[in-house]
């Protein structure tokens, strides 16, 4: 008895385990193109009593999203188009303050053909609002005009942006988290 119940389990843990194998979504392997960011242009130096008076989000002027094989080997195919959704925006200090500004995503779709590129214009990285948020709300002349932490009129921070996304099989990717240099300040430089 004791053995016809161990060869029971035993064909239990087999079946088991042969049914969490196969064709589940958690078992998608790395997509077969990379995705690089390049920021061609854009105004690195923000005004903060400006941009929240204009109600004006942060933006870059032009950018452009390509797709590369990871492979020289491989051929890619319109199944490794890629439909990006979730923009993620970490701000990181640069000036020795260790404060930074609050971490931004929001979902926005952008389509990149396979081995093509995608050219972005005025493109929205940070939203105003977050100008009246710790630290960058230091600048605002009602708080002082200066940063505590630096005693400085101005607070340099690095947007890192990367983008998240699924390719048009199905396979997860994302681009290379890239960081984008900010001088904030109030007034003149």
């Amino acid at each position: 008895m004791n053995r016809t119940l161990l060869m029971g389990m035993v064909v239990g843990l087999v079946a088991l385990s042969l049914s969490c194998g196969g064709n589940s979504t958690l078992d998608d392997t790395p997509a077969a193109v990379a995705l690089t960011i390049e920021v061609t242009l854009y105004n690195p130096d923000i005004d903060v009593c400006s941009q929240t008076a204009l109600g004006a989000d942060l933006s870059i002027d032009t950018m452009s999203i390509s797709s590369h094989p990871k492979s020289p080997d491989v051929t890619l195919t319109s199944n490794s188009d890629v439909t990006l959704s979730r923009w993620v925006v970490t701000p990181t200090r640069t000036d020795g303050g260790s404060t930074a500004s609050p971490e931004w995503s929001h979902d926005l779709t952008v389509y990149v053909p396979a081995g093509g590129d995608t050219a972005l214009a005025n493109y929205r990285v940070y939203p105003v609002e977050y100008l009246r948020e710790l630290p960058l709300s230091n600048l605002l002349p009602e708080n002082g005009g200066v940063d505590p932490e630096t005693g400085n009129r101005n607070i340099r921070e690095s947007m890192y942006v990367q983008i998240f996304g699924r390719t048009l099989s199905g396979k997860a990717v994302a681009t290379e988290r890239v960081p984008i240099a900010f001088n904030f300040y109030c007034g003149t430089p």
